[in-house]
């Protein structure tokens, strides 16, 4: 979750350094085009998120890392690992190595976040509050707006769409009056409280990122300078308007939630632009709108979409949510599990299939080398396992005999077609023959050195792991030396014995802790599969 805000973060600022650099090179002045503009970038922030998965990008299935029920991958960890199944005993590391940074930092941002957005809720509830205990005016030179007097303010201001007017707003002049209304009454047009509140919404939620802080009071600015043009409309003495903004200004205060007049920080700089003079700029029209969207709207997908992110397979998405969904048991007649006994290939693991077979009345499957879970019907083919959202469809043809069964797991589908009984014994003895054995596979400490040395150089060898197993590998490489790198360098290597699934088990001691890494290779050296965790 973490990963996905900060990725919107960049892309939105990316996407306003887009605008900003557009609105420069086309020249753009117009205070209504710029807010408009600002406007669309800070709705295109806010839906980022959103954005990057719907932007037009090279889609990359998610790796198959999860869908292993033997090869699994370094990522694993103490979840998984041998050792933590085991319940083995404490850890011989420094403690600071296995703080969970990334948990700790979402803990922060939550708490920061939360604490920004209960002070907007607040500020938004007082504002609301002052509104509705204003007294409303129902003078004709109200023109039929929502204009109400409240004895707490000393400036004009704009909430929601309500126009509140300090107690001395009697002893004004009509052109102060006029001028007041217009400013007020544009920011009740425009719906400025509404657009603010979002933006403040937006720096809340992205509170790290400086370009969230100064969209908001970019669009503040632009909020003022638009109003001002609109009171000068109405009032074409721009130096008695300046005279009345620094009065306003000299009086405000500042408020949780609202739109003053003028505010202390910015009026010097409005008063200027006013005294300069020159034509009023132009208001939005439909044809303007029109191309603010055309030029906006493709910059926004496109920033949205920048590679670099691997999209999901909607495909594989959909299958998740399907196979992550609670699941509910039938009851069959344990006779009826004795088709499906028996033994099953692996995609993955050609020499380690999947043993299914009967324990009195429970159903159950492993990969050779690994505990058994048991199996409950959901219909008389398909099953579920409650220790993970995994299920397995079994395969039955025409004459009703039992064909193999797809296993479906993290959005994917893995046919496992059955092989004969005679085969699948010969394994599952090879494999003991092996653990008993307890000697390491040829190749199998030099490859682990060598991937050792690359997780800490940040870059993966294609070559040395097995093809179907490189992009998974790969892809969990900044997880695996999140947990790998605080350790130091590595001072020893021991073999020290062959787990009951025929992976090599070394022992490695880095300069700030112990750890035990579990690997297999194949006849030429290259990795099958690995993974690593606390020391037994």
């Amino acid at each position: 979750m973490l990963t996905l805000l900060l990725e919107a973060a960049v892309r939105s600022a990316v996407l306003m350094g887009v605008a900003g650099l557009g609105l420069r090179l086309l020249r753009i002045d117009n205070p209504f085009t710029r807010m408009a503009v600002w406007v669309g970038v800070l709705g295109c922030a806010l839906v980022m998120p959103l954005l990057m998965r719907l932007a037009p990008a090279d889609a990359m299935m998610v790796p198959m890392d999860g869908i292993r029920l033997w090869l699994r991958p370094a990522v694993e960890l103490v979840e998984t690992g041998p050792a933590a199944m085991a319940g083995a005993g404490p850890v011989e590391i420094d403690r600071l190595a296995w703080v969970d940074w990334r948990s700790l930092g979402f803990s922060l941002y939550l708490a920061i976040t939360g604490a920004m957005l209960l002070r907007l809720a607040a500020g938004t509830l007082v504002s609301l509050r002052l509104r509705n205990a204003a007294m409303p005016l129902s003078a004709l030179w109200t023109d039929g707006r929502d204009v109400r007097v409240s004895d707490r303010i000393a400036v004009p201001l704009t909430i929601a769409g309500t126009i509140l007017l300090p107690p001395d707003h009697g002893r004004w002049t009509d052109a102060k009056r006029r001028a007041v209304l217009a400013h007020e009454t544009s920011h009740v047009e425009r719906g400025d409280f509404y657009t603010l509140l979002l933006a403040t919404f937006h720096r809340a939620v992205f509170w790290f990122s400086p370009a969230a802080w100064w969209l908001n009071n970019h669009l503040a600015e632009l909020a003022e300078a638009n109003s001002d043009t609109d009171a000068l409309a109405q009032m074409e003495d721009r130096l008695n308007y300046a005279e009345i903004l620094v009065e306003m200004a000299a009086k405000a205060s500042r408020l949780p939630a609202g739109l003053a007049m003028a505010r202390p920080a910015t009026v010097a700089a409005r008063v200027d632009r006013i005294l300069q003079g020159g034509a009023l700029p132009l208001r939005m029209n439909v044809r303007r709108w029109a191309l603010v969207v055309a030029l906006l709207a493709p910059a926004a997908m496109a920033t949205a979409g920048t590679t670099g992110v691997d999209k999901v397979d909607p495909l594989v998405a959909e299958r998740m949510a399907e196979q992550q969904k609670p699941r509910q048991a039938i009851t069959l007649d344990p006779a009826a599990y004795d088709r499906f006994v028996g033994y099953y290939e692996m995609p993955f693991a050609s020499n380690r299939p999947l043993k299914v077979h009967r324990d009195g009345s429970r159903l159950l499957a492993n990969v050779i080398g690994q505990n058994p879970v048991e199996l409950l019907p959901e219909s008389p083919t398909k099953f579920f396992a409650r220790e993970l959202p995994m299920q397995g469809s079994f395969q039955i043809d025409a004459a009703g005999t039992v064909t193999g069964v797809v296993l479906h797991q993290n959005g994917h589908e893995l046919p496992a077609p059955r092989i004969d009984e005679a085969t699948g014994k010969a394994l599952e003895q090879a494999l003991a023959e092996r653990v008993k054995s307890n000697k390491p596979l040829p190749g199998s400490e030099a490859a682990l050195r060598a991937h050792i040395a690359q997780i800490k150089a940040g870059k993966i060898d294609r070559d040395s792991i097995l093809a179907d197993r490189a992009d998974g590998v790969i892809a969990v490489l900044p997880k695996i030396q999140k947990e790998m790198l605080p350790l130091g360098e590595l001072k020893n290597l021991e073999f020290r014995r062959v787990d009951g699934g025929g992976m090599d088990v070394y022992r490695a001691t880095y300069e700030k802790g112990v750890r035990d890494w579990w690997v297999l290779v194949t006849p030429d050296g290259k990795l099958d599969s690995m993974w690593f965790g606390p020391a037994a």
